[in-house]
């Protein structure tokens, strides 16, 4: 069992709570923390036809009869109760109409000080100066008080230093010392922050060779050469300064935020990690496409050769799928795959990514969400790098074209073996022609069958009120067992919402360590094994959209099913099976 110091560095409170297992192949050790609460299990109550979309309109409110009917999804917004505060400004208040207003801040999940309890950190955007520059405003860290409340440690963990106008934030281990570094992208740098194992950061964006001045929005870690040590990919959006701000009018005639097409696309850049600490640029030679306008990205595994490819969002040009050569290149195989456009053969304004096995075939679907007069996108992954648009077979178009859609995650939040997803939408513009610059966000229950359904919730909800919505993530934030979700919006407090969803059954969640591998392990895949049935997840870096999930991997097992095997594939190839997993607590498993 590898020795991991930042686990014998815990913080000593007494109101400590959680459920703590480390696993290998031949031994099973406990960290003694016992779970709150069994995570929430749902037997569904009604058909998938109780939640069908068509009754309600894209932006509408569920209406009265769909709140008498039985929720078999609850949350509840508990971001008040645990005085977590943060709002991200985009400067639109100077009227300077710039499409950097548009773009807007995601947030991270990162367990910064390794006590077991995930934490929260969120960019904190910018303003405009009188003058023809921009003020950038700080972020935000939250640590968590064991579920019951979070703290502001931005000042005591030296992270609130902001060098320009932020949007996205991401984590990875990039020294493998077990504590997690945090990178912030914006207009005009790249900022990292290195842990120092003492509740402290230390920000060497420039000295470690993160020198990037073009406008970065998503970026992600994963190990592209195999060597252990986390490499980066940052995207890059578009030539927008605050001198090329051209005046554009929306069709009412009004002024507005000019659209993408006015601007020309950036390229990406990767940065490959020396081991020291220290990145070097490879953009040069790694075979990136010259253009594009990145919004989102996610670092995963999608042809099963232990080899991290990478996905990319762009706005109104094709998206871009790298496949991983295996020798230091990338091949862009979007539109040979059948990622880069919709079935109408059409370039997207995508944004959002998420991977998943939406339909139970243990091969990583992608998920891409769309600007408006553009449906969703899934893309069922049929095997070596081949992908099949399946918005309508699956019944995605029954959303509508209304939405701009912003940041996603898909999970398994009702606990029935099969992942979810939701979505958070909301404008560019500010007086968008026949829509609102609020809009619903979205719960889409997955069937088991192949079909994607709207959950509806009653008008008190957070999932009935319209946001500004940019940034999703899915966490545990009280380690009960279940997934919560956690907002990022515009101008709008970020919100925390509880999953208080009712229903039986197991789950377990795995925190992996890698020795050979990077140390986050993404990258992994894991597959669980009951007397019925298998399921894939995978650990990816980046998705969503400017945010960064967890990187533990949580699987749940329906009622009549037990979990007898897994087998985990690590970032590197080799195999693993364990036997001695247990349901309804936290394992950690390192790699032999």
């Amino acid at each position: 069992m590898l020795h991991d110091a930042a686990w014998q560095r815990k913080r000593t409170r007494t109101n400590y709570e959680g459920d703590e297992r480390d696993v290998s192949q031949n031994s099973v050790s406990f960290i003694s923390e016992h779970v709150a609460v069994l995570c929430a299990w749902v037997l569904l109550l009604c058909t998938l036809g109780c939640n069908n979309s068509a009754n309600v309109p894209a932006t509408g409110v569920p209406s009265k009869t769909v709140e008498k009917v039985e929720q078999v999804f609850r949350f509840a917004d508990a971001t008040s109760a645990l005085h977590l505060k943060h709002t991200y400004q985009n400067g639109e208040e100077s009227n300077r109409f710039g499409i950097i207003e548009s773009i807007g801040g995601g947030m991270a999940v990162l367990d910064f000080d390794r006590d077991g309890w995930p934490d929260l950190f969120f960019p904190g955007g910018g303003r405009f100066a009188e003058s023809n520059s921009m003020t950038p405003l700080a972020g935000a860290l939250w640590r968590n008080e064991f579920g019951k409340s979070f703290l502001n440690m931005s000042k005591p963990s030296r992270s609130d230093s902001a060098i320009f106008y932020s949007h996205g934030a991401t984590v990875g281990d990039i020294n493998n010392d077990g504590f997690p570094e945090l990178l912030i992208t914006g207009f005009g740098g790249l900022q990292l922050f290195v842990n120092q194992g003492d509740g402290t950061f230390l920000e060497l964006g420039a000295a470690s060779g993160l020198n990037d001045s073009s406008w970065s929005t998503s970026a992600g870690f994963g190990d592209f050469d195999n060597d252990g040590f986390l490499d980066l990919y940052v995207a890059h959006y578009a030539n927008w300064t605050i001198e090329n701000n051209p005046e554009c009018k929306s069709s009412n005639g009004t002024r507005d935020v000019c659209p993408p097409g006015a601007f020309t696309g950036l390229q990406d850049v990767v940065f490959m990690n020396n081991g020291d600490g220290t990145f070097r640029s490879v953009t040069s030679e790694i075979g990136l496409v010259p253009e594009g306008k990145g919004l989102g990205l996610v670092c995963a595994d999608i042809n099963d050769d232990s080899k991290l490819d990478v996905y990319v969002a762009n706005d109104t040009t094709n998206n871009f799928l790298y496949v991983n050569q295996g020798s230091g290149m990338f091949l862009e195989m979007g539109v040979a795959s059948g990622t880069a456009l919709d079935e109408r053969g059409t370039s997207n304004g995508s944004m959002g990514i998420s991977v998943l096995d939406f339909d139970g075939d243990l091969r990583p679907d992608l998920w891409v969400c769309n600007f408006e007069n553009e449906t969703f996108a899934l893309y069922k992954n049929d095997g070596n790098s081949n992908f099949r648009h399946v918005t309508s077979s699956t019944g995605v178009s029954a959303l509508g074209t209304l939405f701009v859609a912003f940041g996603t995650v898909a999970a398994d939040f009702d606990s029935d073996g099969d992942e979810d997803i939701v979505v958070t939408n909301g404008h560019v513009q500010r007086l968008p022609p026949g829509n609102s610059v609020e809009q619903l966000p979205l719960f889409l229950t997955n069937s088991g069958k192949g079909r994607l359904t709207r959950q509806l919730f009653d008008s008190s909800n957070y999932f009935s009120k319209k946001w500004r919505g940019r940034g999703a993530v899915a966490l545990d934030y009280d380690r009960d067992g279940d997934l919560d979700l956690g907002f990022s919006n515009v101008n709008q407090p970020a919100a925390l919402l509880e999953n208080q969803s009712e229903g039986k059954g197991d789950w377990c969640s795995l925190e992996l360590i890698g020795t050979k591998s990077n140390r986050d392990c993404i990258g992994a895949k894991v597959l669980f094994q009951t007397n019925k049935k298998r399921y894939l997840r995978i650990i990816y870096g980046g998705g969503s959209y400017l945010s960064q999930n967890p990187y533990l991997v949580h699987c749940a097992f329906p009622v009549g099913e037990e979990l007898q095997q897994t087998e985990i594939t690590w970032p590197n190839g080799s195999k693993q099976i364990v036997t001695n997993i247990q349901v309804s607590q936290f394992n950690r498993i390192v790699e032999p």
